[in-house]
């Protein structure tokens, strides 16, 4: 199977628009409070932060899910010592979970941080991706997509020079 994604920059315009449109409206936002995971299952919480599994956004990765804080932080570089311990700590309580309940065979467990790099919503949450053997894109990592995608622009013609006004 061959994945396409069109790298032309509109991407991360999208990414900026989003971000800028939830920092405008910060009531709105989807994951700044725990009433707005209406239609999200906390499955999982300690006093920090709350692990959601939430079709909505899942994208057709089953039982994916994301751990985010209770407090707003737009990054995990924003989070306290106590947050990222508890972050930490609740993932491995994510981790005895999917392994009782739906027995992956590996996990993508990932960040996206600020517009540039695919995040969309200004507050941290980290995704975990439970992954089989059998999924069509079994053995990709992060990496493998990022990779692609640098491959796929060094063999993409160059654009042409523009010569610089005369002043």
């Amino acid at each position: 199977m061959n994945v396409t994604v069109r790298l032309d920059g509109t991407l991360l315009q999208k990414r900026e628009e989003e971000w800028a449109h939830w920092l405008a409206h910060p009531a709105e936002n989807p994951l700044s409070t725990r009433e707005t995971f209406g239609g999200a299952e906390v499955v999982l919480e300690n006093e920090l932060c709350v692990y959601v599994q939430d079709s909505r956004y899942g994208d057709g990765l089953r039982h994916a899910g994301y751990i985010v804080t209770k407090a707003v932080r737009q990054t995990v570089f924003d989070l306290t010592p106590e947050e990222a311990a508890a972050t930490h700590a609740l993932l491995a309580e994510v981790r005895a979970h999917l392994a009782a309940t739906v027995q992956p065979d590996g996990y993508t467990v990932g960040w996206n941080v600020l517009p540039a790099g695919g995040a969309h919503i200004p507050h941290v949450h980290l995704h975990v991706i439970p992954r089989w053997n059998t999924d069509a894109s079994a053995g990709a990592g992060l990496r493998s997509f990022l990779k692609a995608a640098r491959e796929a622009e060094r063999r993409r013609p160059p654009e042409p020079f523009a010569q610089p006004t005369p002043t």
